[in-house]
């Protein structure tokens, strides 16, 4: 499958231009149809060049045999030209993603769609659209919202999900206000003094929404094309069967690392997109902390550290007699989870946990009951993105402020995002194959992704691959670097557990003889 970009072409290197850079670096196959051939620099807008009406129809025409999992929808101009895609639209198979940057000005100021042609795409476009990316600038002109506080821009997004598009992410590189909560620092638009090192977006569906905070990269404030980078890599992903809220982090990524490598010619800055390293499409530097509310944006969480990178086998237990079990055999990490029960009927086996656990040193997380893990003073606490959903900024606090280990489990790339803002003590991947223990939503990830991940996260976290794993598939995880796996029913259904305990202790301790060797070879 490729995708459709429907746009204008720029000199100076946006629209069409900045399309097919993104597409040839992601790999995607992508067909154009033009909708402007305008003339501007970073200065002015010279000429709109609206292509007439009947030549943009012959090319949507001569695409109607091909199919499209996703079309990006940039530059419009007028009233007419909509009207001409939503006919092309309209006979798209309804899984066909529609991707809409509105670009209603130049960065140089001029205007490049007409006030007719905001209605129009207001009223007859947006119920076509499965995500639109104005900057808040055009999210003023749609929907005459202040743009005044993060209150608004919630106000101003969901004001687009009313009027028919599926999602919305409010760009926040244009944000000019200095004068929002007193607890939140503002992003600086593109020209400000305000020394703010962080550019925070918005996402908003009818399933859910988050902050995405990155880094704003100084001296790059001149890029052009990055709006239209931004929704092509989101087609482009989309095209590649990412989920939606996926696309819009990894994407955002993306784009960070092409505005940071951008190169100057002639005093304009280009991105630049470098071949991945690895593999990875992603660097930790450019990789979005997510955040579900404003008010989290400012929190910073200091969660005690483990003492190694590599907490190896963790078991996944839920009771004192499998602690009991498997501690005297080695077993240096374990997780107690006891599910669908009150905290009076838990409480005496958590305490009889935690002195055990404490006995010999063991490395012992609570799973979901972390008043009842921080009364009673336990190593860690686990939770899951649900459980995170249930705590407030307060109940984290406490949890740092006690010196308790927090791990998050993470499915996603979203998921991870979110962890990684508050900087946990480990990090849970799953699923990595599929598994009976836990009904899960989510496409098993493989041992590819987990090297992935530990590219990216391996010096940074303690790294937890979970999910279906067995006593082989623990071994060919173990060439990937990762530091432990958890697993559930390999240990407590294996006909002998004692044995199948032993091999995967083994396992890893191979592991941790490798990493000594290559830090003394490095030394």
């Amino acid at each position: 499958m490729s995708i459709l970009l429907i746009g204008g072409t720029d000199p100076s290197g946006a629209g069409l231009q900045s399309d097919w850079q993104v597409t040839h670096y992601l790999q995607v196959q992508a067909n154009s149809v033009v909708t402007a051939v305008t003339s501007q620099n970073a200065k002015a807008v010279f000429d709109q060049g609206i292509i007439p009406y009947q030549q943009l129809k012959s090319q949507l025409d001569s695409l109607q045999s091909v199919s499209f999992s996703a079309i990006k929808i940039g530059m419009l101009g007028n009233e007419q030209t909509i009207k001409t895609i939503i006919a092309f639209l309209e006979k798209q198979p309804s899984e066909t993603a529609v991707i809409l940057d509105p670009v209603l000005a130049s960065s140089s100021g001029g205007e490049l769609l007409s006030s007719q042609g905001i209605q129009a795409l207001l009223k007859d476009l947006l119920p076509f659209v499965t995500l639109i990316t104005p900057n808040t600038d055009e999210l003023v002109l749609l929907t005459e919202t202040t743009c005044q506080s993060y209150e608004d821009i919630e106000i101003g997004a969901r004001k687009l999900l009313d009027l028919g598009a599926e999602a919305v992410l409010i760009k926040g590189g244009h944000f000019s206000t200095n004068e929002l909560s007193k607890d939140i620092n503002v992003y600086p638009n593109n020209n400000s003094n305000n020394s703010s090192n962080n550019s925070t977006d918005f996402f908003l569906s009818a399933k859910e929404q988050f902050y995405l905070q990155g880094k704003r990269w100084k001296n790059r404030s001149n890029v052009r094309g990055t709006g239209c980078a931004l929704a092509s890599s989101i087609a482009c992903l989309l095209s590649k069967s990412y989920a939606l809220n996926d696309a819009v982090v990894v994407s955002k990524a993306l784009i960070s690392a092409a505005i940071r490598k951008a190169s100057c010619h002639s005093g304009q800055y280009k991105l630049y997109f470098s071949p991945p390293k690895n593999g990875n499409l992603l660097t930790l530097k450019d990789l979005p902390k997510v955040y579900k509310k404003a008010n989290e944006l400012n929190d910073q969480h200091h969660f005690k550290r483990c003492d190694t990178l590599s907490l190896g086998i963790y078991p996944v237990v839920d009771s004192v007699q499998w602690l009991k079990k498997l501690i005297p055999l080695g077993i240096t990490t374990l997780q107690l989870r006891i599910k669908d029960k009150q905290e009076q009927e838990v409480e005496s086996d958590i305490i009889h946990a935690i002195n055990y656990a404490k006995q010999y040193k063991v490395r012992l997380f609570i799973n979901d009951y972390w008043q009842l893990a921080l009364k009673h003073k336990a190593y860690g606490i686990h939770l899951g993105q649900e459980d995170l959903d249930r705590l407030s900024n307060a109940d984290l606090k406490n949890i740092a402020t006690a010196g308790c280990h927090l791990g998050i489990s993470t499915h996603s790339y979203t998921e991870v995002a979110r962890a990684h803002a508050l900087k946990p003590s480990y990090l849970a991947l799953g699923p990595i194959f599929a598994t009976t223990s836990k009904v899960m939503p989510w496409i098993p990830q493989g041992i590819k992704a987990v090297q992935n991940w530990v590219n990216l996260f391996g010096n940074h976290y303690p790294l937890v691959a979970i999910g279906g794993i067995n006593l082989e598939r623990a071994k060919a995880l173990q060439q990937t670097g990762i530091g432990s796996v958890a697993m559930i029913s390999e240990i407590t259904q294996a006909e002998d557990y004692i044995q199948t305990t032993q091999a995967l202790i083994d396992i890893f301790k191979k592991e941790k003889t490798e990493r000594f060797n290559n830090l003394l070879n490095s030394a």
